[in-house]
């Protein structure tokens, strides 16, 4: 009797924990910053610098790497943001000249509140 009331105990005390268990993946999202250029040209590459403040909480998110057009952030805090995107881009102009600008682009405010990918787009703004 000992065995079965044991058994029964160690049972509820694995089914009480597996139900408290509690996944927080509601409170992240996944964030995509699609880069346009303002002028007519084939985008090669491009090489960024990116910061994410959290307009609530004040979180900074930092990335920085290459790409051809849409920077992806995994895991962030659903919420506002103000963005900042530095770096160079290489692309071809309208007559097929291969040319390399620094550029910038910003917002003073995104919503990222979707537990599914949310993408906004910024236009760059190119340096001479």
């Amino acid at each position: 009797m000992k065995k079965i009331s044991l058994y029964l105990f160690v049972c509820m005390i694995i089914a009480v924990t597996a139900s408290c268990h509690n996944d927080h993946d509601f409170y992240t999202t996944t964030a995509g910053i699609e880069l346009t250029m303002p002028v007519e040209g084939e985008v090669e590459i491009i090489q960024y610098s990116l910061t994410m403040t959290n307009l609530n909480s004040r979180e900074v998110v930092n990335n920085a790497g290459k790409t051809t057009r849409t920077i992806m952030i995994n895991d962030i805090m659903r919420g506002a943001y103000s963005i900042n995107v530095e770096g160079i881009v290489k692309y071809k102009n309208e007559s097929g000249q291969v040319t390399m600008r620094q550029f910038r682009a910003q917002s003073e405010y995104v919503s990222f509140v979707g537990q599914q990918d949310s993408v906004v787009t910024l236009e760059m703004i190119l340096m001479d």
